[in-house]
Order: structure tokens, then sequence, then C-alpha cells
């Protein structure tokens, strides 16, 4: 199989990343054949889950509100958070403001769509309807176009599963909800029990067979437009049967995965999860070699080249086999070779080469690290530093997502729930 990369993905962004070597536009190319819908920062069910109902009350409050039909989802979202802070969760898109304004309030919040009560700075772009509704789409549970409406299958499970909870603060069919979410401003009362508990009944664990269900086809399994034909599917039930604490994935841990699909006569997920430790092998360590580097200002190259044979070894021997194959060219097989082969020297001018391609590609910004005429490092930029690796620590590292620990996240919240 041949990954082809032309755009980055949208949906791979990795917040804070300055990303000097284009490393996002491999990683997600070679992660996006096994998990096709989630997204780096789509990690959280309860995420889905306030988008969803949000979403639903927001179609029914929007019915007589026309000058932006998102307010009311705005204040659906500040309102869960909120309900989700009083309760000690910590996982939510404006954390902090929401603490300290709940700190403050003495009782009484105030939710609207305006900028001094988002909970974010750009609560529209960077709260949920920013980063969840693509990966919702792509699941199925978002409908195309705009407004941003529910699936048909999407508004039924909301309309049977989570209104029924919220009836119990807030009337049949949520109706006073409703009515709030269609208010320019509302005052949310956190001491009025019967209320704030409905909201948190939203959030509880997944119990039912039901949500069960519909939560691993549609986010589990990739909804039913899966672009991986399937696996993605096959990818999750061999990481269930291995159930890891671990943030991130580790080589160990995925090359037993791929032992376990090659047993199970899935070649083509073992194929695909080898080429993920192939990418990794290569991608870690010069990421993290490429920030070294741009500490260095002003050094002679045969200097730094010895800094890194001292510390790193004479040679990455963990270099995958496989990585020169399944790189992209034309800079990141030659970078994976001069790793496996100690050619430090060759291993700095081809960063600097790949840095250069990459300002170039973004708009003609100056190159962040040359090699100067007289072999000497210059530095346009610096990033957080970073130490050189020992050699015996490079073939631990593990820098990337591949979206692997979304899909996780997503299993073992389900996997509370009733198999």
């Amino acid at each position: 199989m041949t990954i082809f990369l032309t755009d980055v993905d949208p949906r791979a962004r990795v917040k804070g990343s300055r990303d000097g070597l284009g490393a996002q536009a491999v990683w997600s190319a070679t992660g996006r054949p096994l998990i096709g819908n989630l997204t780096t920062v789509t990690e959280s069910l309860p995420g889905f889950t306030t988008l969803l109902v949000g979403l639903r009350l927001a179609e029914f409050a929007d019915a007589d509100r026309s000058e932006n039909p998102t307010d009311a989802f705005l204040i659906w979202e500040q309102m869960a958070a909120y309900v989700r802070h009083a309760g000690g969760e910590r996982g939510f898109f404006g954390r902090q403001r929401v603490a300290a304004r709940a700190a403050k309030a003495g009782g009484k919040v105030y939710l609207s769509a305006q900028p001094e009560h988002q909970i974010l700075g750009n609560q529209r772009t960077d709260g949920l309807l920013g980063n969840y509704t693509a990966p919702a789409r792509a699941s199925g549970l978002v409908a195309p176009g705009t407004p941003t409406r529910l699936t048909p299958e999407a508004a039924a499970f909301v309309d049977a599963v989570h209104l029924p909870r919220l009836e119990a603060g807030w009337g049949k069919d949520a109706c006073r909800l409703v009515r709030e979410l269609g208010r320019d401003r509302v005052v949310f009362d956190l001491g009025a029990a019967e209320k704030r508990e409905a909201v948190a009944d939203v959030f509880r664990p997944v119990t039912s067979r039901r949500e069960v269900d519909f939560y691993r086809h549609h986010l589990v399994e990739g909804g039913p437009a899966d672009p991986t034909g399937g696996r993605q599917s096959r990818f999750a039930l061999l990481l269930d049967a291995r159930p890891t604490d671990s943030d991130l994935p580790s080589r160990p841990y995925l090359t037993a995965i791929a032992d376990d699909a090659e047993t199970r006569g899935w070649g083509d997920v073992a194929d695909l999860v080898r080429r993920v430790i192939a990418c990794e092998s290569v991608l870690a360590p010069a990421s993290l070699l490429f920030r070294y580097l741009l500490s260095r200002n002003g050094a002679r190259l045969d200097d730094v080249a010895a800094e890194l044979r001292v510390t790193c070894g004479e040679r990455v021997d963990s270099v995958d086999p496989l990585a020169t194959s399944v790189l992209p060219g034309p800079h990141w097989p030659r970078i994976a070779a001069a790793l496996h082969g100690g050619d430090y020297p060759q291993l700095i001018r081809v960063l600097a080469e790949r840095n250069g391609t990459v300002m170039r590609e973004r708009g003609g910004a100056l190159a962040w690290l040359e090699v100067t005429g007289q072999d000497q490092l210059r530095v346009r930029f610096r990033d957080e530093p970073a130490d050189l690796p020992a050699g015996d620590h490079i073939p631990e590292l593990w820098w990337y997502p591949y979206f692997i620990p979304s899909l996780v996240s997503v299993l073992r919240a389900i996997g509370k729930g009733t198999a």
C-alpha cells in the first residue's frame, strides 16, 4: 500500500505544534487508513454527547431565532461546562475560564453568545462546534450542509436517550431549557439542584445497550460511511483486547497489536500498524534532534555531529527497516537512512533542507535552520529547548498520536458500559 500526501488533513492539527519539519502531513496520512473519523482533540465521549444534545436543543430553540442560529448551542455548551465543573470533571473545553468564573460567581453565572460570556477566546471556532462537528459529520452523526443539524438517526437517539433525562428538571421535552437557550442572555443558578442534576444526568456513564451500540457504531467503527472499509472496527477490537492506560501508544504495544492482527488473519491491519511503527521510528528522533539543532546557532557542523554521535550513539539502530520504503520522499527516506547509518552531518543537512521546503510551502517564510557555506548552523527561530536523547532511550521515543489515543479514549468510555 502506498500512502500519498497531498493537503494536510485539517482534522489532524495538534494544538501548540509548530512542526518545522512538516511531520503532521506524514503521521496523519499514515494514521488515517486505520482511523478515519476521529481527530487529535476528539478524545471525549462527553464532548460528543454535548455536541449531539446541544445541536438537537438548538434546533428547537432556533425556530424563532433568525440572527445567529448557533447562539443557542454556545449557551448550552457553557451550561454543560459549568455543570460538569460543579461535578468535579476537568476534561472539557474552557475549563480554566469556567473554574475561575464559577469561583467568583457566588452560585449564579451568566451565559450568552457574547464574547464576555464565552468560555474560550472564540467559542465558535475553538469549542465543540469548531472541533467536533467535522468528526461527527464523518461519523454519520451530523448531516451535510448548513445550518448544522443532526442526522435523523442521531436526532432519534437524543430524543430517546437524553431528552428524558433533562425532563426531570426542565419539563416535558426539556421545554423550559429550550426557552432559556432561545434567550439572548441566561442567568444559570448552579444551586438549582433539579436543573443542574438534570443536565449532569446527560453525562452519566454509558450504561445501556442502546448507548453502547450507538456510540460503538458511529465513533469506534467509523459510522455508516466508514472510510477505512472496516479496518477501524477490526483495529478497535484489537485495542479493546489489549487495554492500555498509556496516553500515547508505544512500539512494543503496537508490535503486539500487529502480531494479534496477523494471528486473526487481518494482514491489512497488521501492515498498516507496522507502517505506523516504521514512520514513528524516524519522525520521533528526527523531530527531537531538529529541536536540539535550533539551539546551536553558530556551531560548526562537525562539532554538532560529534555531539550527536557521543550522546545518541554511532548510529540509530531502532530505525525500522520499513521506514525508507514507507516514508514519502524526497527528504524523509534520506533522513531515515542518515539516522540508521549514523551519518550525522548528512542528517543535519537533510533536516535543514526539509525545514526549508516546509517554510517555502507555507508561503515563502525563511528557513528556521540552515547550514552555511562555511559549514556552520544558522538558526533563525528557536523552538522550545530540547536535550539530546541518549542512544538507549531513542527506541522508546513516541511523539505523534496517529489518532490512536482518541480511539482508545472513546473505547474506554464505552467499555465502562453494558457489554
